[in-house]
């Protein structure tokens, strides 16, 4: 089987990459200048390379290779799509066609563009199953107040995720301290830092009805130096549907730092 892989930044394309090829897959990767990991490019069939932005070239090379199915996954910044900069006339005309801009939107609609080309856009999780984790406390002690801020800003984290606002809410003893936008994960928790110092706790959660098509939460390396770095003592991300990467890393990481890792 042919699969194909929209790629953005970040380490998920390529552990995907490696699932699909172990499998016995041919695979056909598509990716954005700038933003894929070139270092990727030596673990696929063939590579198709983008400028950002420019859906119309995408669409021509997707067209030419007509894989059978298709996956998306990595980051790109939704804050560059809204500028409306280094578009193409394919993708002002695709981004004008939808009333709704939040992410989900934009990529759910990237997704319906491509299955009208007969291009399946599969769910990528079973590729990806060694990366969701179990419920269960990953790492560290899960003390009352622990697990109280956890019980409190998962709830709040669930509901702005599915509003599409941001998928990470930061906690400090029953009070929600920052809230994530635009600007990323990185940069909520370091503005909850700012206000209120340490001991606070990071929730990060799925939309109630998460298409693990688009958008699932992902933590790694960088989430848990960040968290410990400023001084958080805790994070909670939601069981099966959230990725881990590195997390043999993550674990150690997050001992180091004393930061406890909870999956609820």
């Amino acid at each position: 089987m042919k699969i194909g892989l929209l790629a953005g930044s970040g380490k998920l394309p390529l552990e995907f990459l490696k699932s699909a090829s172990q499998q016995g897959n041919e695979t056909v990767l598509f990716a954005i200048k700038g933003v894929t990991d070139p270092g990727i490019y030596e673990f696929v069939d063939k590579v198709y390379e983008i400028e950002p932005f420019k859906l119309g070239k995408f669409f021509s090379f997707l067209k030419k290779e007509r894989p059978d199915k298709m996956a998306i996954l990595g980051k790109v910044e939704h804050s560059e799509a809204l500028s409306l900069k280094n578009l193409d006339f394919k993708a002002v005309t695709f981004l004008f066609s939808l009333k709704d801009k939040r992410a989900e939107a934009i990529i759910g609609g990237i997704i319906r563009e491509i299955e009208k080309l007969g291009i399946e856009v599969i769910d990528p999780s079973p590729f990806l199953s060694h990366l969701l984790p179990a419920k269960g406390v990953l790492t560290g002690k899960l003390t009352g107040d622990i697990e109280k801020d956890v019980e409190f800003g998962f709830k709040i984290a669930k509901e702005i995720a599915t509003l599409d606002i941001g998928q990470t809410v930061v906690v400090k003893k029953g009070v929600v301290v920052a809230v994530e936008g635009i600007e990323g994960t990185d940069r909520c928790i370091e503005r909850a830092a700012e206000l209120a110092g340490k001991g606070f706790v990071v929730c990060k959660a799925a939309r109630k009805s998460q298409d693990m098509r688009i958008d699932v939460p992902t933590v790694g390396v960088n989430t848990i130096e960040k968290i410990g770095s400023l001084g958080g003592k805790a994070l909670c991300i939601e069981a099966g549907k959230t990725f881990i990467i590195d997390k043999d890393e993550v674990i150690r990481r997050a001992k180091k730092f004393g930061v406890t890792v909870i999956a609820v």
